[in-house]
């Protein structure tokens, strides 16, 4: 059996009317830069877009910029994921766009010194995150390889769009993510707990769980790990058992004998 946990390191949806929020920048060449948009949101009440410009005259560039997150070392079989939703309308009504129009771009960059910059994402008129419809959709990568680091992220849109025709009205993102995943297995309680009549034979696991035994009326009468195989000699009546992975509870049984 696998347990899944998500740690959160970072997170921001854009609701606060501070804008940018603490520590992001919002740089650019264009005259209108990253806002807080209140229109075409994705979630909740706001969340951070561009306005396309209609005519040349706000052609340019607009860099909206994380502070620093600090990642920490992880485990072998763990995973730290950056993930955020866009939004993006369609061109002449109707559904959803799955691209920009013109000649914009919008580029994601990670990096781990605010000078050297990866390529996440370039997206154009020729490629978008495919599917998009009217609902949000999510982007999601894995950026493991920069564990233990401390690293920034930022969205740079393009506005080339020179006519009035072939253009987006705005484009926005909501929900910036950066967390841990953590992948824990543990066996079924099948293969570990083994009722009979009187008896409950615990097996032996990989990893040692600890089992609690209770009464019902709620005392507890048998404590353990599963560390080594035992059997248990109960009277006949209606017990709960409760087994904890790192105090964590994974498994919540009534049981009759």
């Amino acid at each position: 059996m696998l347990l899944i946990l998500i740690n959160q390191i970072f997170y921001e949806d854009f609701e606060n009317p501070l804008f940018p929020p603490n520590g992001w920048t919002n740089t650019g060449t264009r005259n209108t830069l990253w806002l807080r948009r209140t229109s075409g949101v994705v979630f909740g009440t706001a969340s951070a877009g561009v306005s396309v410009a209609q005519t040349s005259r706000d052609s340019g560039t607009a860099i909206l910029q994380t502070p620093a997150i600090n990642l920490p070392s992880i485990n072998p079989n763990d995973t730290i994921i950056f993930s955020f939703y866009y939004r993006l309308p369609s061109v002449g009504g109707g559904a959803f766009d799955t691209r920009f129009r013109s000649t914009d771009t919008l580029k994601v960059q990670i990096s781990n010194d605010g000078n050297n910059w990866t390529n996440l994402i370039v997206w154009d008129s020729t490629s978008l995150y495919t599917g998009a419809n009217n609902q949000p959709k999510k982007v999601q990568f894995n950026i493991s390889s920069y564990q233990n680091t401390s690293i920034y992220i930022r969205w740079i849109f393009v506005d080339k769009t020179y006519d009035t025709v072939n253009y987006n009205s705005y484009f926005n993102i909501d929900s910036v993510f950066v967390g841990v995943k953590t992948t824990k297995s543990f066996e079924s309680k099948n293969n570990f707990i083994k009722i009979m009549k009187n008896t409950i034979e615990i097996n032996q696991t990989e990893k040692p769980l600890k089992l609690e035994i209770y009464s019902s009326d709620g005392k507890i009468i048998y404590s353990t790990y599963t560390n080594q195989k035992k059997l248990l000699f109960l009277r006949k009546g209606l017990y709960f058992i409760i087994v904890y992975d790192d105090k964590k509870v994974v498994l919540r049984k009534k049981i009759s004998l």
